[in-house]
C-alpha cells in the first residue's frame, strides 16, 4: 500500500515490505557485490519485510534501526543508521564487513557523494519535494557503504516518490566496483505502525 501523507523520513516508524512488482531487479547489484548466484536467486524470490524504529538522542541526532526479515531461509539482519555522518561498522552474513555513514542530504546540484564529487544524476532524479528536515533542502537520507575486502561501495538515497500515481517510500542504490556500476530502485509498501 502507498505511504500515507503523515509518514515521512522524520517518522518512518512502522513495517514496510519491498514491492517486487514496483522495484527493480536486485540481481545486477548483488552480482557486482560478489553475492553468489544461489543467494541472488533466493533473494529474488523472498519477501523482504523491514521494521523501522526511528529515534532521536539527547544531542538531537536521529538514529534509524532497520530490522529486516525475509522468507526463503534468508537470515534476518539489523542495521543501525546514525544520521551524523560518523562511520558505523556493520557485519552482514550476506555482504561481509562494511562501514557505513548516514546523513540528511539534498538532491540538488550541491549534493555531494560519499566518495566525493557530485551525487550521480540517477540518484537525484524522480523524488517528491518533501518538507526539509534542516535548513536548505536536506529532505532525503543518504547512506554511503564501503566494503574494503570485496572492493565495492554502495550509495543510497532514501525518500518518497510517485510510482504509478501513488506516493511510496523509495530507496535508490548505486553500487560501484572499479569501473563497473549497477543500480536499483527499491519501492516499499507501507504495512502499518510498529508496536512497542
Amino acid at each position: 500500500m502507498a505511504a500515507p501523507p503523515e509518514i515521512t523520513l522524520q517518522d518512518l516508524n512502522g513495517y514496510w515490505v519491498m514491492s517486487k512488482s514496483l522495484s527493480d531487479p536486485l540481481d545486477p547489484v548483488l552480482a557486482l557485490q560478489g553475492i553468489n548466484w544461489l543467494i541472488r536467486k533466493v533473494v529474488s524470490l523472498a519477501t523482504i519485510t523491514m521494521r523501522i524504529i526511528e529515534t532521536e538522542d539527547a544531542t538531537g541526532t536521529i538514529h534509524i534501526r532497520v530490522e529486516q526479515t525475509a522468507t526463503g531461509g534468508i537470515k534476518g539482519e539489523t542495521e543501525e543508521r546514525k544520521l551524523d555522518w560518523s562511520p558505523v561498522p556493520h557485519s552482514s552474513g550476506v555482504f561481509g564487513e562494511m562501514n557505513n555513514r548516514t546523513r540528511w542530504t539534498s538532491v540538488g546540484s550541491d549534493a555531494e557523494s560519499g566518495g566525493g564529487g557530485p551525487l550521480h544524476p540517477w540518484l537525484t532524479e524522480g523524488w517528491l519535494d518533501e518538507k526539509p528536515v534542516q535548513e536548505g533542502n536536506n529532505s532525503y537520507v543518504q547512506n554511503w557503504v564501503v566494503n574494503e575486502k570485496n572492493g565495492w561501495t554502495a550509495e543510497q538515497i532514501w525518500g518518497f516518490a510517485t510510482v504509478n500515481g501513488k506516493r511510496y517510500h523509495v530507496r535508490k542504490f548505486l553500487v560501484k566496483k572499479g569501473d563497473a556500476e549497477a543500480k536499483a530502485r527499491m519501492v516499499y509498501d507501507w504495512i502499518g505502525v510498529a508496536k512497542s
